[in-house]
This record gives C-alpha cells, structure tokens and sequence, in this order.
C-alpha cells in the first residue's frame, strides 16, 4: 500500500513538473531602437544550431510569445524588412526584449515591389500611402481607392458589397457606428493602414466557441499622428444665381435674385491607443446632407428595437444626387470621448444635435391601372420640412476571455413638421425614446453562461393639419426582452439554448377632427366620431436552440426557436417556429461557399392592429377593418465568393429567392379627391427572385482600381382593387390583378492615375425595368443611364478639378430626358492651408424629371434643382 501511494506521489510530481516546463514561454516586445515605436510583422525564430526550430510573428503591439520546451542554449533571432537583424543566446524562459536598428537595403539591378495588400488569416491588410495620393483630404477618399472595399454616397463603407459590422480607430470605435464623424474629418496622411477582418468575433467569450459572418474595419494610425490633437477649420462663403419662381413643371420662368451661401466647420480629433475624442461643428446652406454625420451606418441590427408609425414625413429624394436637390440651412453638433483602461475596459461617451431646414418645390403625376381604368392624378407643391434630432449615449465594456460585461444606455429624440401650403397640410412628427441594452456572459471550466436585458420606453405623438380640423396620434409604448442562455462546446460542436420573455405594453390615442365631412364615404359606418383608444399590447415567451458543428472546411449551425406570442387586446395566442438552417464550405483561401435558409412565421405591429381607420395624409386613407395580419416567409440565399489579395481581386455573387405568405391582403379604391387602402380577408404571396454580384479589381503597375456590381430581380405579387362607382360597396365588387416587376441594375466605376498628376474617377449606374399588371397592360421597360466623370489635373500646389454628370431618363414609351452638369474647382494647398473657389452647374439646369414604377401604378415627378453656385473656401489644419 506504501509503495502504491508513493508511486502514485512520484507520478503526480512528474506530471506537475511536466506541466509547469510546457506552461514557460519566452516572450517580450520588439520595438524601433530610434523612436521607440513597437514593430508589428517582426519574424521571432528559435534555433538549434542553425535550424529554425519554432518561430512567432509580432503582433500589432510588438508582443510575441513563443512556448519553452528545451534545457539546452538556444538561439533567438528577431529579423523585418528594413532592420538590421539581432541574435540573442538563450538559456532558459522568461521575458527577452529587441530594440532593433533601422537598416537601408542596397539591391543591385533588382526591383522591389512590396504588395500593397497581404493578407494573414481572416484579416486583410491595406498599405495606405500605396494607394493615397496628394489629392486625398480626407480618409474616405483613400478608402474609396481599396479593391474589395466601397463607399456609398451616403458615406456607408462596404466590403465586397456587404456593409462593414464594426469601424474602429486604433481597436476603439469611438463613434458608435457614426463613422462618418471619422470618414469626413480625419485627414487622409494620418492613417497608415487599414485592416478588414472578416469573422470577426467581437466579445473576445465567444472567440472559438460561436462563429461570426462580421466584418471589422480598423484603421491604424501613422506613429506621429497617434494621440496627438488634429484641429480643423473652414470658412466658405458663395453666391448661387437664384431659384426658379413658377412651380415646378412650369418652365424656368423669373428667377429670383441671388442666395448668400455659407459652408463651415470646425472639427477636433485626438486618437490614440488609450483615449479618444471626437468634436465637430458644421453649418452650411449649400446642399450638403450634413444629417449624414450622425447616421448609425454599421450593419449591426441586434440592438434595433423596432417602431411603428401612423404617420410619417415624405421623403425628399430623387435618383440624382442629394448635393443638386437640396434646398437646406443646416447645423450640426456632436462630441464624443472614449476611455480605454486596458485591452478589456472601456467607456464611450458621445452625445449630437442636428438642426435641419429643408424646402423643396415639385411636383408628380401619378397614374393608377386598374381592371377596368386607368386614373391619373397630377399635383404641384412646395414643400418645407424643418427638423430637430438629439442623442446622447453611454456604452462601458469589459471584454475580456473569461467574462464579458456590457452595459449601453441611449437616449434620442427627433421633432420634424412637414408643410405645402399649396396640398394645405401640416405633418408634425416626433420621437423620443430612451434604451438601455445589457449583457453578460462568463465562462465556466466546460459551459458559458449568458444574461441580456433590452428595455425601451418610446414616446411617439404626431398629427396631421388640414383646413378641416386636425388628427392628432399619441403612441407609448413600453418594450422588454430578458433571456439567458446556456453554451458548451466540445470537438467542434456547440450546444447553446436560450430562453427569455419579451414583453410590449403599447397603446394609441387616436383623436379626429371634429368635421364629419373630411371622412370619405367608405367610412361612414366604420369611424367614430369620438376619440379612439386601443390597445396593441403583447407578451412573448420563447426557446432557441442552436447547434453548430465545425469539421475542417465546413461549418454548420441550426436554430430552432419556439415563441409563443399572446395579444391581449385581440384575445388571441399564436405559436411561432421559426428555423433557420446555415452552412459553409472553405474551400481554400480564395474560395468560399454558403447556403442559407429560413422560415419565419410573424404578425402584424401597431399599424396593422389599428381598429379604425385613419388619415395618413391629405387625401389618403387607410383602414384594418379589425383583421389580424399573419404571414410566413420562407428565405433561401446562395452564396459564393472568390478572394485573391496579390492579385487584388474580389467577387462574390449571391441567389437570392423569397416567398411570402398573407392571410389578408390591401384592398386599393381610387377616387378623384381620395385613395383609401382597406384590408381584406384574402389568401395571397408574393415572391422576389434576385441576383447580384460584385467584382473589384486592382491594377498596381496601372495604379487602378476597378469594380463593377449587377442586380437582377424579378418581383410578383397580387393587387386587390376596387371598381364599384360606390367605394362603400363590399369587396365583392374588387377584382384581383397580379403584377410583376422586373429590374437590371449594371453599376461599373474606376478610379484611375497613370501619372501623379493626373486622375480620373468614373462611375455610371445603369438601371432598366418594366412592369406588367394584370394581363393586359405592359409598362414599357424605362432605361435610366447615370454618368459621373471627375478629371483632376495636378501642378505643383494647386489642383485643377472638372466634374461633369449625364442623366438620361426615360419618361415614358415615346419620351426620354437628357440633363448635363459640370463643375470645376481650383484648389491651392499647402501643409497647413486649403484654398478651395469651385463653380458648381455651369449650365444652370434648374429642373430635373423622372419616372418609377411600384406595383400597379407609375409616377412621373419634377423637381427644382440648385441653380448655378459660385463658392469660395478656405480651411486650416492647426
């Protein structure tokens, strides 16, 4: 027995001491011997007598780490491209530090080139100063260069045509997703590199244990530009030569005499490793969307909490440039301040207002293709909308390996009212909402346990004036979402179950005019002539389950959530299952395959419960005639992908088929004076097959960079309209038409500077579709053709800009239209100062026209455009 136990004590200290030698690492920093900057990329090798034995690489903070195994002298060397390399005798584990000297590399009859992409894992590299030029102010100017790599109009970056999930500076997103804080604001020469990680798994908990489709852009910071103060001013005045006095449709007429324009702003970035902080001030009446500044662009939906709205603001928009329709007097404000303690802890603060002042002259004809008619209605407006929205926020983090903890606390609220004194109506809208997110996950020794919270308070009132009285909305609504969830994950496959309650408690106040004669006759019998209350209130209680199996190239997961859902207010219980079914194949580095599906069963919001009908504007109507909505959409997604960073070539394509199941469907009734939208108990579907692809590729000896993305969709569905000459009679009176929409959208662009003095950008969008209703009318196929040519002619410090654009519209069968601007700027700069002086539409186009399809209707609309506009800028960087 003695001996037993001493065996077994011998063993046990043999394993001890086993463990403790393989736990020893040598480890250490590696830095630039002159500026004392950590080195990334620096080759760390192990040698026995000569031979590599092991080898690490450095990682974005210089650290390496390398495990300890031998009991002899080894030797260490630390070696990168451009430094002398260094070799140490060692002995034993423990920390090693390298400060290494800066050495030139003398080639003869040999040409260097470095690649201006590499790639390690799920991580692609960009080396900026390859790709910027002396052009480039600000850093959405390079990112734009990037193959693989877009930037929307709107600011939106996209990577091989899916919008980016993360933006961070040095690791830190200090805007909170309103990366165009950063986009239009930090200077083009402050960035070094830019790294897209695909996979990107952001709570450091879940690393190896869920997989992530994310995408992370993370911009990494020229040495001397890193946690240093970088201040901006600019101060613009100009002249435009007036706006059109007739209506919209009417022809140029007198014009008025010329507007005073202003441009300004004032921005102060300071980023770091450890602190951030981002403030900004613009104003202009020029035309540009400055909203845009604190617009959310990431795709990350796991925090929307969805709204409804009776009623909403109609939108200002044209397939033309926001920059030549807006007619704006606009302020923005925002600050935001990131605290960063370690690599796991961090708090962000940011808080915007924006003040906007929008008017816009124009005008539509409208037709609508019933069984048995065709109507048309034509109006002519001016419109103005003035805008208030703030936000405030707070977000602390700690993520670290062992626990995540994650608190997010914001606040938003938005004041708009809508007039046309010509249509004599009034929208006034408004949201204030309050939103608090929590989460927590730890990691045991074999499970990982989480809890998240989501809470929302929302507030929305609204009204809609007109000569006859006034409707006024008050919704509350309260919304909860509690769950837990239990993960275990063992040879590759991982078990995760959640279960949570979600609860909404809304209500609408609904109070009418007090004039019976602003009902349509359809409503005689089915609206109250006093104040409506009713109750869309519901509470959720679900299972998910998730199983996901890595083996290799492949990865799969499965849901299968369970959700019993009850309405209070309808006395109704639903029973929701909605799976969804995942899988990739990695072929190689370059080739990637998925499949995706789903099924996913739902019912109506707020709008869809409403009891009674409503106004939504001055001559529109809608009514839910007390149905309760259901439908269930399948969703099936191919997709497939070819990556080759030395090459510089991306492409993707994705199949894309939806069908869509109804149990009621909108009943459609046209009059001359109103358009009333009724739901009726009727079983349809509707389906949209779709294909897109995008394509970029780079051309380093060309300096060029090219991309071309196509759609092609095809949309069916079913339209119930009403042909009684009474529209109060039943439904047995509407005859059913089916519709289809078909629709190609080819968009090329390029980038391209053969000489450092010259560049040309190229960008065209080439849109056509047709419509077919019913069986007897076809909607001739409109061709839409959108060029943009920017031409750049360097001399020394000044830089001569021509911009030209073409539209070509179809109107219709027999009619197309033609519209040509150009634009030039001359712009002087120097290391500190900018001098801008730029004439925007030399030919003074002041109307625009063009022509949509939607369902069973067509619109041809006209607007007011900026007119002719003379600026002059200048900006300092302090």
């Amino acid at each position: 027995m003695i001996k037993k136990t001493i065996s077994l004590l011998l063993i046990a200290l043999l394993a001890a001491i086993t463990v403790r030698l393989q736990a020893q690492t040598l480890s250490g920093i590696v830095t630039d011997a002159e500026n004392r900057q950590p080195l990334e990329g620096v080759m760390i090798s192990l040698l026995r007598q000569g031979t590599t034995i092991d080898y690490a690489l450095t990682d974005a903070h210089g650290r390496y780490s390398l495990p300890w195994k031998h009991s002899d002298t080894l030797q260490v060397s630390a070696s990168l491209l451009g430094y002398r390399r260094e070799m140490r005798d060692v002995r034993r584990a423990g920390r090693l530090d390298f400060a290494v000297q800066p050495e030139a590399i003398v080639l003869k009859e040999v040409l260097i080139r470095p690649g201006r992409i590499n790639t390690r894992k799920d991580t692609v590299r960009y080396d900026l100063a390859q790709f910027a030029s002396s052009r480039d102010v600000h850093i959405k100017d390079v990112l734009k260069r990037l193959p693989g790599v877009d930037v929307e109009e709107n600011g939106q970056v996209k990577y091989k045509g899916k919008a980016i999930d993360h933006y961070f500076v040095e690791g830190m997103d200090v805007t909170g997703g309103r990366y165009n804080q950063i986009n239009n604001n930090l200077s083009a020469r402050a960035v070094k590199s830019a790294e897209i990680m695909e996979n990107y798994q952001s709570v450091k908990a879940l690393k190896g244990k869920i997989s992530s489709d994310e995408v992370a852009l993370n911009l990494k910071l020229d040495p001397k530009a890193r946690d240093q103060w970088i201040a901006n001013a600019t101060l613009g005045a100009g002249r435009s030569d007036g706006t059109p006095e007739t209506s919209p449709g009417q022809g140029s007429g007198k014009s008025s005499s010329g507007e005073l324009l202003w441009d300004a702003a004032a921005n102060a970035l300071q980023l770091g490793k450890g602190n951030q902080s981002v403030y900004n001030y613009k104003t202009n009446n020029a035309g540009r969307d400055l909203s845009r500044e604190q617009s959310v662009l990431i795709n990350n939906t796991s925090q929307d909490i969805p709204l409804s709205h009776f009623l909403a603001q109609p939108g200002i928009s044209a397939p033309l440039d926001k920059e030549r329709l807006l007619f704006n007097r606009t302020h923005t404000l925002n600050g935001n301040r990131m605290y960063k303690w370690n690599d796991e802890r961090s708090l962000r603060l940011q808080a915007g207002y924006t003040h906007d002042r929008i008017s816009q002259q124009r005008g539509n004809t409208q037709t609508y293709y019933q069984p048995d008619d065709t109507l048309t209605l034509t109006e002519s407006y001016r419109y103005r909308l003035l805008t208030d929205a703030a936000h405030a926020e707070a977000h602390y983090e700690d993520n670290n390996a062992r626990h995540y903890l994650s608190n997010r606390f914001l606040v938003e609220g938005e004041i708009s009212r809508g007039t046309s004194r010509e249509l004599q109506q009034t929208i006034r809208t408004s949201q204030l909402t309050a939103k608090n997110f929590f989460n927590l996950i730890r990691n045991g020794e074999q499970a990982t346990w989480e809890f998240s919270s989501a809470t929302q308070y929302a507030c929305l009132p609204s009204s809609l004036s007109l000569p006859d009285g006034r409707s006024r909305f008050r919704q509350q609504n309260l919304y909860s979402d509690h769950k837990a969830s239990y993960l275990k994950k063992r040879n590759g496959f991982t078990r995760q179950y959640t279960a949570g309650a979600q609860g909404e408690w809304a209500t609408v106040k609904y109070r009418f005019p007090a004039d019976e004669a602003l009902r349509p006759l359809s409503d005689k019998t089915l609206r109250p002539l006093s104040d409506e209350t009713f109750d869309a209130s519901n509470l959720s209680l679900y299972l998910s389950p998730y199983f996901q199996l890595e083996r290799e190239r492949w990865l799969g997961n499965i849901t299968l959530p369970l959700n019993f859902k009850r309405y209070f207010a309808r006395q109704r219980s639903l029973v929701f299952f909605n799976p969804s079914l995942y899988l990739r194949y990695q072929l190689d580095y370059h080739w990637r395959f998925s499949l995706y599906g789903s099924l996913t069963r739902s019912a109506g919001d707020a709008t869809d419960l409403c009891p009674f009908s409503y106004q939504t504007d001055y001559r529109t109507w809608r009514n839910a005639s007390g149905l309760f909505p259901v439908s269930t959409r399948q969703l099936y997604n191919l997709y497939g992908e070819y990556k080759n960073t030395v090459q510089e070539f991306f492409v993707t394509a994705t199949l894309a088929y939806q069908r869509t199941r109804y149990n009621t469907l909108t009943e459609q009734s046209i009059s001359d004076s109103t358009i009333t939208y009724t739901r009726r108990p009727h079983t349809n579907h509707t389906e949209n097959w779709s294909l897109s692809s995008t394509l970029s590729k780079g051309f380093f000896d060309w300096n060029l960079k090219t991309s071309l993305n196509l759609q092609l969709s095809r949309s069916t569905g079913q339209q119930l309209t009403q042909i009684a000459s009474s529209p109060a009679e039943e439904s047995g009176n509407s005859l059913l038409q089916k519709y289809r929409y078909d629709y190609l959208q080819v968009e090329p662009k390029l980038i391209w500077s053969p000489v450092s003095a010259f560049e040309a950008e190229y960008h065209a969008t080439i849109g056509y579709g047709g419509s077919k209703i019913g069986t007897n009318t076809h909607l001739t196929p409109l061709l839409d053709v959108v060029q943009r040519l920017h031409l750049t002619f360097s001399i020394g410090h000044v830089d001569l800009r021509l911009s030209g654009e073409h539209y070509r519209n179809d109107l219709n069968n027999d009619t197309h239209l033609n519209t040509v601007f150009a634009d030039v700027s001359l712009i002087y700069k120097t290391k500190k100062w900018r001098l801008e002086t730029s004439l925007n539409n030399l030919f003074n186009k002041k109307e625009y026209a063009y022509t949509l399809y939607s369902a069973t209707q067509s619109s041809t609309s006209w607007l007011n455009i900026r007119p002719r506009e003379a600026m002059a800028k200048a900006s300092y960087q302090f």
